[in-house]
């Protein structure tokens, strides 16, 4: 069989998404990935595809909170002390990245990605055959105090600036729009240019279809090597090799591990995450968009059949460590106190590792010292949402065509360098 032309390492969203752009572009495209869905973080997400998803975790609201998450006494943080100091260049970013200057800063640049996140979904979702699975229901950000709600003002404000749909709804209102909550809220900020994709894990499998059913080779196999030779680049993996002129490494969490060898050193860091799918109450009304409860740390999004998908917040530990689903419980219970939750549907809960960048914005352009080689990884919360776009970017990039969004702020080399604190 011919070398392909070029070859995407990893099969997530934003891997799948490159791959089917640049087969639109008519490069041949081998895609390499170990082929197990549910491991993929993008299997796990919340399904929201959201226009305000415009802030990164590290911002002005992180320092009153950082003597509780460093005991591990707020439920949206769970910290392995132990894995830390392997993480300290993304530590000293991540603390140099939460002001508001440079919290104001990341939301400017991620606003063009995240606005074309919808209308790129769209359009992959009219290819994959999956539009049915797109509704625009708007998600709800919910507020247990009068103080809670207050304190989120700057994000308001920020949202406001960039002209970001939004409504805000006292505690009469939020029930009106949806009956399914029974935790008394004192407000809620409705972002309303925002979809709901149920069943991520569905896209998924349907983005691999396409792949396969419009000539894409899929590879099977975890990445073992990656190296450039005369005429390209040669990417081995477990099962054999292949080689092209040029590689995008979209391998979420995974990536730095594979670029390492390269030399390239990352500040980077994997965010775990949980979910568990629940039934809702025969007699509770069907819960209609999905809503985070700042007061919990934790989202709950609807997955159609009279189900939900309880989403713990972030861990910080190794990819490979065993399981802690103290998370995960804690999101279970305050979410049985937020609707009338039947019992759990899954065995276990999930576990997945976001690609986390300490400044929260991906990482998506040329590598600065090999030429072929592309870069689209670390989107951390936001990977599903704005992987289709991404994968347009890829190609862009791949095919010399002027991109399509500004890419300067996602230059690699931002997180070679050592930040000045």
């Amino acid at each position: 069989m011919p070398d392909p032309d070029i070859v995407v390492v990893g099969g997530g969203m934003v891997g799948l998404a490159s791959a089917l752009a640049l087969g639109e572009r008519g490069l041949a495209v081998a895609l390499v990935d170990p082929g197990e869905g549910r491991a993929r973080t993008s299997y796990g997400n919340a399904g929201v595809l959201s226009r305000g998803s415009i802030f990164p975790m590290a911002g002005p609201a992180l320092w009153p909170k950082l003597p509780a998450y460093l005991r591990n006494a707020d439920s949206a943080l769970r910290l392995n002390h132990a894995h830390l100091v392997r993480v300290v260049p993304w530590g000293l970013h991540f603390l140099a990245a939460a002001r508001e200057s440079r919290w104001r800063r990341a939301a400017a640049a991620l606003v063009p990605l995240t606005t074309a996140a919808y209308p790129a979904h769209e359009r992959l979702a009219e290819r994959a055959g999956t539009r049915a699975r797109l509704r625009r229901s708007g998600w709800l950000k919910l507020y247990r105090t009068e103080a809670a709600f207050a304190g989120a003002a700057l994000e308001r404000a920020i949202l406001a600036e960039h002209g970001v749909a939004l409504e805000i709804l006292d505690g009469a209102a939020l029930r009106d729009r949806e009956p399914a909550l029974v935790r008394p809220y004192a407000r809620a900020m409705l972002l309303t240019e925002t979809a709901a994709l149920s069943e991520p894990g569905a896209l998924i499998e349907a983005c691999e279809r396409l792949f396969s059913q419009t000539g894409g080779r899929y590879l099977r196999g975890a990445v073992t090597g990656l190296a450039p030779e005369a005429e390209g680049w040669r990417v081995a993996y477990a099962g054999g090799a292949v080689r092209a002129r040029q590689v995008v490494v979209a391998a979420g969490a995974a990536s730095a591990e594979i670029l390492r060898p390269l030399g390239y050193r990352f500040a980077f860091a994997a965010e775990r995450g949980y979910h568990r799918h629940y039934a809702l109450h025969p007699d509770s009304p069907p819960l209609t968009r999905p809503v985070l409860d700042t007061g919990a740390g934790s989202i709950i999004a609807p997955m159609g059949e009279g189900r939900v998908r309880v989403l713990s917040g972030v861990e910080l530990n190794a990819r490979g460590a065993a399981p802690d689903h103290r998370q995960i419980e804690a999101a279970a219970r305050e979410a049985a106190g937020t609707l009338r939750l039947g019992g759990p549907l899954d065995n276990q809960p999930w576990m997945g590792s976001r690609p986390s960048t300490p400044d929260g914005m991906p990482v998506i352009g040329r590598a600065p010292r090999h030429a072929g080689l592309i870069l689209a990884f670390g989107h951390g919360h936001i990977g599903l949402s704005t992987g289709p776009i991404t994968g347009e970017l890829v190609a862009d990039l791949a095919t010399g065509a002027e991109p399509a969004l500004p890419l300067a702020p996602f230059a690699p080399d931002r997180l070679l360098r050592w930040p000045r604190l």
